[in-house]
């Protein structure tokens, strides 16, 4: 009888605590509460140059509640961003701040900070974003332009997707910079529907822009594999009305899905192995004149060239009669030169795109001169 009626005080004892909590709980929730609210958690920039060292955004804080609002603390992801903000309570249905500088000095490129603002609200916290591309000061851009377009100077006036699978979006970015003295206007026309091409449209003198191709795979016929070529249209307008108009090459390899075979399966594909990665015609006269290119299939299964290609078609191929090797089995191709169709130099790649889990892109460099 004791032990029963102890188990009954402890039972009315633990309902006690849980009306209380409850209690208390709905007391706090019946008082008067401040609430947080901001138009936009996140600022974009855009373009900024490193130049005028601050970008300054203020992102503006509204108490929606019934009780004053206090920012306690604000934290930054790094020391590049420094805070300000309303130090004093922000009253219901007043509004207060909280100001971002970023220092643009010595960081060109993509950003993407986190702001963390400590309130007396229930969520306590609250998490700003600023994003934005510092366009480096011209003397500090360590970049080689190799090519030119007009008054435009590029790092390439070419692009190669080394490798891409099946349904991937990948990209790539070179610098541009216009060093001329007028303003240049660039137009972009004719470009394949899986390519997405960003430029800026205006050109100021020297400061160095961006120029980004993004290769959408789900925009390709899923069965595509090896080498697909293609090329979009640069248009560039100077303020005096000059038009210069030049033709911008694709190249992409596709492959098949192999980023998540295991160790095993590729060690149970096939192996392209190559009797040379480096055809040298060296100096010819006026004879056409080929060399001679053996692939092997070193695996353990079935080689299947999806392309053997050369984006230039000076340099021919000859022998591609079969597309698939058994093991051990070899493929002899000729790759023939005319020294009447180059000037004075001839370089280019003979690409093969097969395969091979370990190497589905291999690159055989043609050279020749006269």
């Amino acid at each position: 009888m004791v032990n029963k009626t102890k188990g009954f005080v402890i039972l009315l004892g633990f309902l006690f605590l849980g009306l209380s909590a409850t209690a208390w709980s709905q007391q706090q929730t019946d008082e008067p509460q401040p609430v947080f609210t901001c138009d936009a958690m996140v600022h974009d920039f855009g373009k900024i140059r490193e130049k005028d060292r601050w970008a300054t955004h203020e992102f503006v804080v509204k108490n929606t509640g019934k009780a004053p609002l206090i920012i306690t603390q604000v934290l930054t992801s790094c020391g590049c961003t420094q805070p300000e903000w309303s130090k004093t309570p922000i009253e219901p249905g007043k509004e207060g701040f909280v100001i971002v500088s970023y220092d643009m000095m010595d960081r060109p490129g993509p950003f993407s900070k986190n702001i963390t603002a400590f309130t007396n609200e229930n969520r306590m916290r609250q998490v700003f974003t600023i994003m934005g591309d510092v366009i480096p000061k011209p003397e500090t851009l360590d970049v080689l332009f190799r090519d030119t377009i007009g008054n435009v100077q590029m790092e390439r006036t070419g692009f190669m997707f080394h490798t891409v699978e099946p349904n991937e979006i990948t990209d790539t970015e070179i610098w541009i910079r216009n060093f001329g003295d007028e303003v240049v206007n660039i137009v972009i026309e004719n470009v394949p529907e899986y390519l997405n091409v960003i430029v800026p449209t205006r050109l100021e003198k020297d400061y160095p822009e961006r120029l980004k191709i993004t290769l959408d795979a789900t925009k390709v016929d899923q069965h595509m594999r090896g080498r697909l070529l293609s090329r979009f249209t640069w248009k560039e307008v100077s303020a005096s009305g000059k038009t210069i108009t030049q033709t911008i090459p694709i190249s992409a390899n596709f492959i098949d899905s192999l980023s998540a075979l295991t160790p095993a399966k590729r060690a149970e594909g096939p192996a392209a192995t190559f009797s040379t990665t480096f055809l040298e015609f060296g100096k010819l006269k006026k004879k056409r004149v080929f060399r001679e290119l053996v692939i092997t299939n070193k695996g353990k299964s079935n080689l299947t060239f999806h392309s053997i290609s050369t984006d230039d078609p000076k340099a021919q191929i000859t022998g591609f009669n079969k597309r698939t090797l058994q093991p051990e089995e070899t493929l002899s191709l000729r790759i023939f030169v005319n020294p009447k169709n180059f000037k004075d130099y001839f370089a280019t790649d003979l690409v093969v795109v097969s395969n091979d889990p370990r190497s589905p892109v291999r690159e055989i460099h043609i050279l020749a001169e006269k």
